[in-house]
């Protein structure tokens, strides 16, 4: 198998297994909890009386919906958010009937969500409106959304894995080995080359001058 292959068929079962196991973990997170429990909405993370303001530390991983006191109207804004961290109101999304059944808090009314898109500490001012003297309380339930990123990030992994292993599939029926040959059974053919006649060199005995002795090779010697 072509190393190219190997490679491949490698990285897409790798991404494809740590994409199953993030499904697995994310998706049990999410079947743990009971949607008749008060931690639907989030495990609690303040509930105080207003007017005040509220400082603390919130991650970007998490939603933090704020409930008041039923009856009550309160305003709600993230002083040192700017762009960072900032309060919605469920009017936008018509949803304020969100957690009426499931996750419903006794005594409480949704109103929105602080949302973070840079995680930090942020300061909320809870001021309320009208004219009654009373403090009613306020309520902020963190719920992580660790269990959701696992889900989106394991199908979104999963399906990469699979694109990888086509692509190492289709490498492994195109791409083929380099033959080595084995160097034991290597025959070298060489060429013939032509071999100069030898021409014997004698001295004269008389004058110690080289001479040449002339190889007859007149194939017409019988003439």
């Amino acid at each position: 198998m072509h190393i190219a292959t190997k490679i491949t068929l490698g990285i897409g079962s790798l991404v494809t297994i740590v994409s199953i196991f993030g499904l697995v973990i994310g998706g049990s997170m999410l079947d743990s909890m009971d949607s008749n429990d008060e931690s639907w909405a989030g495990e609690l993370m303040m509930e105080e009386k207003a007017p005040l303001d509220y400082e603390d530390n919130f991650e970007w991983t998490a939603i933090y919906n704020v409930f008041v006191e039923e009856g009550y109207d309160v305003n709600v804004e993230v002083l040192n958010g700017g762009d960072n961290a900032y309060f919605e109101s469920c009017d936008i999304w018509g949803d304020c009937d969100f957690y009426d059944f499931d996750g419903k808090q006794e005594g409480f009314q949704y109103i929105g969500e602080i949302i973070v898109d840079e995680s930090g500490i942020y300061k909320i001012s809870f001021i309320v409106n009208g004219d009654n003297e009373e403090s009613p309380n306020v309520m902020i339930r963190e719920e992580s959304i660790t269990g959701f990123f696992g889900i989106l990030g394991g199908s979104f992994g999963c399906c990469c894995g699979i694109v990888i292993l086509i692509i190492g599939l289709i490498l492994a029926l195109t791409l083929k080995d380099k033959k080595v040959v084995n160097p034991n059974k290597v025959m070298i053919v060489g060429r013939e080359e032509s071999i100069t006649p030898l021409i014997d060199i004698q001295k004269d005995d008389n004058n110690d001058i080289p001479q040449e002795i002339e190889d007859d090779s007149n194939p017409d010697w019988w003439k």
